[in-house]
């Protein structure tokens, strides 16, 4: 199974790249409904929050990505998880909010990390991350 990252769904929302933009797109069209991939409520709420403040979109518009993206398989953010999230950390020294998404693709069965973020081809807690835009 694969586990999206925020990046993914961000550059679904920004027409500044075009070729991004189109390559988000297409990741989330294929994971739509789609049992083999995956992401947690710690996902959309990081794209809510970059696409209000950095995206400057509206409450609705965001809403309407949420509509979409909640399609995709998602998993909850509960407390094992975040201790799990520092063990990834103080193992890796990675970002926080990094290790606890790697928590949340390890416990639930994820291979794959893709992320533009935290280097093509590592390996954190058995899941490799790959970066979904070349």
């Amino acid at each position: 199974m694969t586990f999206l990252d925020t990046n993914i769904f961000v550059y679904s929302a920004d027409a500044t790249d075009k070729a991004k933009q189109a390559r988000a797109y297409s990741i989330i069209r294929n994971a739509v409904d789609n049992p083999l991939f995956v992401i947690s409520s710690q996902v959309l709420n990081e794209f809510s929050n970059v696409a209000l403040s950095k995206l400057k979109k509206s409450v609705v518009e965001v809403a309407r990505f949420i509509r979409l993206f909640r399609r995709i398989r998602v998993v909850p953010v509960v407390p094992d998880l975040t201790l799990e999230a520092l063990l990834i950390k103080d193992q890796y020294g990675i970002q926080f909010y990094d290790s606890l998404l790697i928590a949340s693709a390890a416990a639930n069965g994820c291979s794959e990390f893709w992320s533009e973020d935290m280097g093509d081809g590592a390996v954190y807690s058995g899941v490799k991350v790959i970066n979904p835009f070349p």
